[in-house]
């Protein structure tokens, strides 16, 4: 299944934490191009977000606030991943979804929320429905 987790260092003090999200370093060279940021915002325990997958866009995610319950599956294989994502945890992880993997997120706390960086700007014909929660 074409998905990764990776761990950053949190630069912690008394004032908060300090996390990178994402180098240009780190991106494959067709990835270089500017595509979007957005945030997604979960109001309350439970809430479920995505329940799909995309045919072209490549997303990176990484926690920002609360707990979320992730489900990932290979649209054409069948395989399927579940973890959490805390941001309360000792280290950051940022989520890397390629096209063809299907995603929902589940808040499991009463307020959580995700930064995302998308390789491209968001069009409705990419975003096919397919539900996992």
């Amino acid at each position: 299944m074409d998905y990764t987790l990776k761990k950053f260092q949190k630069f912690s003090d008394n004032r908060g934490d300090l996390i990178v999200f994402l180098k240009k370093g780190e991106l494959e060279d067709a990835f270089k191009t500017f595509g979007q940021i957005y945030f997604v915002t979960f109001n309350k325990n439970g809430i479920v977000r995505a329940n799909h997958y995309h045919k072209e866009w490549h997303e990176w995610f990484g926690i920002v606030a609360g707990r979320l319950q992730v489900v990932l599956e290979d649209v054409k294989t069948k395989e399927r991943k579940e973890f959490i994502l805390d941001a309360k945890k000792d280290f950051y992880v940022r989520l890397e979804v390629a096209p063809g993997i299907a995603h929902a997120f589940k808040s499991l706390t009463k307020y959580a929320a995700l930064v995302n960086y998308a390789d491209s700007e968001w069009y409705s014909k990419d975003s096919i429905p397919y539900k996992l929660l």
